[in-house]
């Protein structure tokens, strides 16, 4: 049986980033581009003549912000994974495009294999958060949500980056190897973020988070 690939479409000014992915992705048979664009003009307006599986979108282009971009992606497809790929591993922006709905922001020095694995879990329908995104996240979470005392800023640090994953779809055994610390840990952070915040499905985090907009 024939393996389907997901197609993907790639904006990125640099013609030596869009093949060097192409020649990774080459490695693969899940995983395809099959489109590019040069600014984010020309992206938008590839993606209202064909269908995609995934976005991946440079951080820095001519043109349009990235973020614009972004949001008007989400906008007219919110299903649509978006991958930031960026030169800058500048947290304040990568915490920013994830709150906008970017399924992963990724610094183009990933390797491989790792950066493979990740657009993997993208496909997928999940988000990926690196460690240092979601600690960038705890902060802005916990300042929003003292500003306007609600539940979330309840949480302890910790409590707050299992949150954020649990609302990001990521799995049990991810947030283990994420977060360093054990199943029976997550289990526990768990109990007390829904006893704090009055729930008890991850499906109520997801429509809080995406709620007081941590999350799109």
């Amino acid at each position: 049986m024939e393996m389907t690939s997901n197609r993907i479409i790639i904006a990125d000014d640099h013609a030596v980033v869009r093949t060097g992915l192409q020649l990774i992705l080459d490695e693969t048979e899940d995983m395809e581009i099959v489109e590019e664009a040069r600014d984010g003009d020309e992206l938008l307006e590839k993606l209202k003549e064909s269908v995609y599986d995934m976005v991946i979108l440079d951080m820095a282009m001519p043109g349009k912000d990235a973020l614009d971009v972004l949001k008007e992606i989400k906008k007219n497809a919110p299903e649509l994974p978006v991958v930031i790929f960026s030169m800058n591993p500048d947290e304040p922006n990568a915490v920013r495009m994830i709150q906008n709905g970017a399924s992963a922001y990724i610094n183009k020095q990933t390797k491989s294999k790792q950066l493979i694995d990740i657009l993997r879990i993208v496909a997928s329908g999940k988000k990926y958060i690196f460690p240092h995104q979601a600690e960038m996240l705890v902060e802005a979470v916990s300042a929003i949500g003292k500003q306007k005392g609600v539940p979330h800023h309840l949480l302890t640090d910790r409590e707050s980056q299992v949150f954020i994953l649990l609302a990001s779809g990521v799995r049990i055994s991810e947030i283990e190897e994420k977060l360093s610390i054990s199943k029976s840990t997550i289990s526990n952070h768990r109990n007390n973020i829904m006893k704090k915040m009055s729930m008890s499905l991850n499906s109520e985090l997801t429509r809080y988070a995406i709620k007081h907009g941590i999350i799109h």
